[in-house]
């Protein structure tokens, strides 16, 4: 389950069928009208990877995409990078508490297993394991897997490209803010999903790479529906998922009243009845899946 979420945006989401008419499964960009908007703006679906098959949705600059990105001021992501924040936010929020380890929260031989495949795939970076919340060890573990052709992944690439062009960069959350959601999540459970993704690594590869393949053919919808054949309990959802996107919406809307915005997001924050796209337009807003 966690492998699909941390690519696609730390979330999980209920799939219902009849959620859809405001998205489409051959567009990852969206155009956003009507209202009290004075300019039009765009919602893109981005994925966290630095592997050069998902740049493919960015490499022509004379697609439509970068026609949008070109007539918004803002850029806006789900954070704004800041080096400075994001190693605080490290120190503050990925270490276990006080008093608890890897080794206390598995059985001897599930540690042990962890400990060989953390040597085997993070190399040094296997050292911090023991110390660090489980769910950064299953990142550690999924970048170690994704290919890392590009400096920055997708999401991060499109602000440097804003920041060439003295675009105003804007997050939509503040680090402490996913911090919070994902803490959502116990370090129990956290612990659990380390250990399934350790027992089960070709599975987790298949899933990146059905991942890449679907959104290299633009199939949101497909994408989300992946997503969703995991389990996660109501209360995760709402925090990992409702909540953010409720909060992501507000935002979005009070930056594209100000100037045209081009919102670079997570591509399973769009779909769905409680999805981006969807509080957009309850909001009165048209949405328009845009051609590529």
């Amino acid at each position: 389950m966690i492998l699909r979420l941390l690519y696609l945006s730390a979330v999980l989401i209920s799939f219902e069928t009849a959620v859809f008419a405001q998205a489409e499964n051959s567009s990852l960009l969206y155009e956003i009208s009507g209202g009290n908007l004075s300019h039009k703006s765009y919602v893109f679906g981005t994925i966290h990877l630095r592997d050069k098959r998902v740049f493919e949705q960015v490499h022509n600059k004379k697609d439509s995409l970068w026609h949008c990105f070109k007539t918004c001021g803002i850029v806006a992501g789900e954070l704004k990078f800041d080096k400075k924040e994001v190693k605080d936010a490290m120190m503050q929020h990925v270490m276990m508490p006080e008093g608890i380890t890897l080794e206390t929260l598995l059985s001897a031989d599930d540690y042990a297993k962890v400990k060989a495949y953390a040597k085997e795939t993070i190399g040094w970076q296997a050292l911090v394991i023991d110390r660090i919340k489980p769910l950064f060890t299953i990142s550690l573990f999924t970048e170690a897997l994704a290919k890392a052709d590009y400096k920055y992944p997708l999401d991060l690439y499109l602000q440097e490209q804003g920041e060439k062009k003295k675009k105003e960069i804007v997050g939509i959350e503040t680090i402490e803010e996913q911090m919070m959601a994902l803490s959502s999540m116990s370090i129990k459970e956290q612990a659990k999903e380390l250990v399934d993704f350790v027992n089960t690594p070709a599975d987790g590869k298949a899933e990146l790479e059905k991942m890449i393949q679907l959104y290299q053919e633009r199939k949101l919808l497909d994408l989300y529906e992946l997503i969703i054949t995991s389990e996660m309990s109501d209360s995760m959802e709402t925090a990992l998922l409702t909540d953010r996107n409720k909060l992501m919406t507000y935002r979005i809307e009070s930056m594209m009243l100000r100037k045209g915005t081009f919102v670079a997001i997570g591509a399973a924050h769009l779909p769905g009845d409680k999805g981006v796209l969807r509080l957009l337009q309850n909001k009165g807003y048209t949405i328009r899946a845009v051609g590529k």
